[in-house]
């Protein structure tokens, strides 16, 4: 199944509102650029949009903005727990999902209720790392590939 980018954001501070664009440069082992997470094991962070929806309304606000889950990228679609373990290509990037995202009490203080709803079927996300660098952009392409990254060559 084909998934769209819908939103982008970062954020450039602990604890600061995300900053939503039109585009995110994507750097291969580090991140997302400019986001205070750069370099960190989750390269980036993803939610799916059926699966935010369904949590939304579980919270009690079937128009709360995705925003407040603190994600890099907004997917068209839903099954986000389906995606465990595979390779994707993210627009340009190449990008290896590793794991659900745990909401987390951030989640609650945006609306009440939130961190509870996140947490069933892997509604919070997924994150995982990047093995290609990139400029992803609102309506670029989520798809599974077969593709993966070269080998590193050794030195003799």
């Amino acid at each position: 199944m084909e998934h769209h980018v819908l939103r982008l954001w970062y954020r450039p501070a602990p604890g600061a509102t995300p900053i939503e664009v039109q585009s995110l440069d994507l750097v291969a082992g580090q991140g997302v650029d400019l986001d205070h997470t750069r370099g960190s094991m989750r390269h980036v962070t993803i939610v799916f949009e059926d699966d935010w929806r369904r949590a939304a309304e579980e919270a009690g606000d079937a128009d709360l903005d995705p925003v407040g889950r603190r994600a890099n990228v907004l997917l068209s679609g839903g099954g986000g727990q389906g995606w465990i373990k595979q390779w994707v290509r993210l627009g340009p990037s190449l990008f290896e999902v590793k794991g659900v995202t745990a909401p987390c009490g951030v989640m609650d203080e945006f609306h009440q209720g939130l961190k509870d709803a996140l947490e069933p079927e892997a509604r919070a996300g997924v994150w995982g790392r990047l093995h290609a660098s990139g400029t992803l952009r609102v309506g670029d392409v989520w798809n599974a590939t077969e593709e993966r990254p070269a080998p590193q060559s050794r030195p003799s």
